[in-house]
């Protein structure tokens, strides 16, 4: 039998009419949204090979059941039409004609082409006009026998707190483009929203019928509102093969929910146990791709797996970038798959459990870990979500993030792990108290303390009281304007100053003039720095008073060099690994003995208090 397993997309989002090469590179040409056609001018031509349009053959064919492949097109006119094939070569890449045909079509037809057995990565068609010419639409479509498909029952668990504009588009976007669509994907398809929202702004009756299900949940973060999708995935009828997590501030492609679901209708049986883990392409800047599958790295950081570190920008435009995306290696020690797209098989939920209860940062992580995980990953499989450097906050990023990767080490030990993951926040700390960030240090001394309470600490549902507490240590960011009387160049955030040796030497031998050294000789400030983790010691070096800046938002913050704080902050570090260094193992071993019944249907249905929340 014959299966679509992609379409070819236009740019029918507002968002998207100026990143029109992820769809396609043209020349002279219209997209028409109304009549849904791409309109060519004469003599103009258009290539397809781009990142929502390529086709994935190396993985179709090693992933799926897939025999033949075809390509469909909808057109009409006079045009040359080239299918080639692509992989990478060195930085570059190498270009294979698989083959070229002539059509004249004087109204619109469809026409389909079989593609040649090849070797190559990706593949995609290039139109040549030799008149007007309109592309109606197409896919790449591929033949397998009947019985050899897949049971699939697949349901997206988006959990939302707060989000409701992103939340109410994105519903409507996969009814209209998927769920009101009478099709093999739309049976079988069923969407749970989540909302976390204890005020609840959201309406069960504006949402729910026709496969989509609304459930009204504590405010227990990500991870409780992943697991509570989990949950009714598992109890909805007919039960879910697979449970597709969503975050609720992304902009969704529905294409990629739909050749997510082909994908698991085809797969060969020694990959049924694999995640399929979307990419994230920043919303602020569409073409930029972030992250599909990350890993813990030798920095202890979490750290994307496919980062192109030669560019500032890692755009998916071209094809070199497309294709090294494609062919990256996923199978990295601690590895994981974020949970803004994140499709698991219900049978590893049900052998390995649910997500720990760690409130928001590091569940994806540590399910990951803990599921020895392996993925698959696709160009074209996505959404956009907005930019982590925006959305930057102290008690996400070091009292969330260092908590719980210390809580899922502690739960999945493994070599050398813990080291550098310590490595980091030493090093965080370090940069933090050397530019007078005292709350920043003291979120990250909190995040160990409360490690060291164990796990009957993150066993109590306390987490909306803990992230009101805790956000107040968060930087109080002004707007620029406030301060136009100190002239600042904020275009210099992100630029690293060059390093004078003598300045280094007594920035090191005083912690930055906070010790033996005289106030009267500190250098008048304040020093241009950024909000987040970029550091440029120069800069600060000696000064009495820095400015952190956010570029992004036009925001910034004065914070000045106080040598008591300094002190009350150094002695906090001092009792804090004390504390760690005499309890740790003891708590490890806590954490290692309740992980099973943390991640539960017992606890967590007693944790989300299931039958209050219907």
């Amino acid at each position: 039998m014959e299966l679509k397993l992609q379409n070819i997309v236009f740019p029918n989002a507002e968002e998207l009419m100026d990143y029109q090469d992820l769809f396609y590179k043209a020349g002279q040409s219209v997209y028409d949204k109304e009549e849904g056609y791409l309109a060519f001018a004469r003599y103009s031509s258009c290539n397809f090979a781009t990142y929502l349009n390529a086709f994935s053959y190396k993985k179709w064919k090693k992933y799926t059941k897939v025999e033949k492949v075809y390509l469909k097109l909808k057109i009409e006119g006079k045009f040359k039409l080239v299918v080639s094939g692509y992989h990478r070569l060195e930085q570059s890449f190498k270009r294979v004609t698989l083959l070229c045909k002539e059509y004249d079509l004087s109204e619109s037809q469809e026409i389909q082409i079989e593609i040649p057995k090849n070797k190559e990565t990706l593949v995609g068609f290039e139109l040549q006009m030799f008149t007007e010419c309109k592309v109606h639409g197409g896919g790449y479509y591929g033949e397998v026998a009947e019985n050899e498909l897949n049971e699939v029952c697949l349901s997206i668990a988006t959990t939302t707190y707060k989000k409701e504009e992103y939340i109410r588009r994105n519903v409507q976007t996969i009814k209209d483009e998927l769920l009101d669509i009478d099709d093999m994907v739309s049976e079988n398809l069923y969407l749970h929203i989540v909302d976390n929202d204890e005020g609840r702004s959201l309406r069960r009756e504006e949402f729910e019928g026709g496969h989509v299900y609304y459930h009204p949940n504590k405010n227990v973060g990500g991870s409780g509102g992943f697991t509570r999708g989990m949950i009714e995935s598992i109890r909805q009828q007919p039960k879910a093969t697979h449970v597709l997590l969503m975050d609720d501030d992304i902009m969704v492609l529905p294409e990629s929910i739909r050749k997510t679901y082909m994908l698991l209708l085809l797969l060969k049986e020694k990959y049924k146990g694999y995640i399929i883990s979307g990419a994230m392409l920043r919303y602020e800047q569409m073409d930029v791709f972030h992250e599909d599958v990350g890993f813990i790295g030798a920095d202890g950081g979490q750290n994307p797996s496919k980062k192109d570190f030669s560019k500032a920008f890692d755009q998916i435009v071209d094809m070199a970038d497309m294709l090294q995306k494609e062919e990256a290696k996923t199978k990295k020690a601690d590895s994981y798959a974020g949970w803004w797209f994140c499709c698991i098989p219900v049978a590893m939920i049900e052998e390995n459990g649910y997500a720990l209860p760690l409130f928001v940062r590091g569940d994806d992580t540590e399910f990951s870990l803990r599921n020895h995980a392996q993925f698959i990953t696709m160009n074209g499989i996505c959404v956009w979500h907005m930019g982590f450097t925006l959305k930057f906050s102290y008690f996400m990023e070091y009292y969330q993030v260092f908590r719980n990767l210390l809580i899922a080490e502690a739960c999945n030990p493994g070599s050398k792990r813990r080291a550098r993951i310590w490595k980091r926040f030493k090093g965080l700390f370090l940069s933090e108290i050397l530019r007078f960030n005292y709350n920043a240090c003291d979120t990250i001394l909190d995040a160990v303390r409360d490690y060291l309470k164990g796990p009957a600490f993150i066993e109590q549902e306390k987490c909306q009281e803990r992230l009101k507490k805790m956000s107040k240590k968060n930087a109080v960011m002004r707007d620029l304007s406030e301060f136009e009387d100190y002239g600042l160049d904020v275009d210099s955030v992100y630029k690293e100053d060059v390093r004078i040796f003598k300045d280094t030497l007594l920035y090191r031998l005083t912690f930055n003039g906070q010790i033996l050294w005289p106030r009267r000789l500190l250098r008048k400030g304040p020093a241009v720095v950024a909000h987040d983790w970029f550091c440029n010691p120069q800069r600060q070096c000696l000064m009495d008073s820095v400015i952190a800046v956010n570029p992004y938002e036009g925001t910034a913050q004065i914070r000045k060099l106080d040598k008591k704080r300094f002190w009350k902050v150094v002695r906090k570090y001092a009792k804090v690994m004390g504390m760690y260094r005499k309890l740790h193992r003891q708590v490890d071993q806590e954490y290692y003995d309740k992980r099973k019944y943390l991640t539960s249907y017992e606890f967590w249905a007693k944790y989300l208090e299931l039958e209050k929340y219907q």
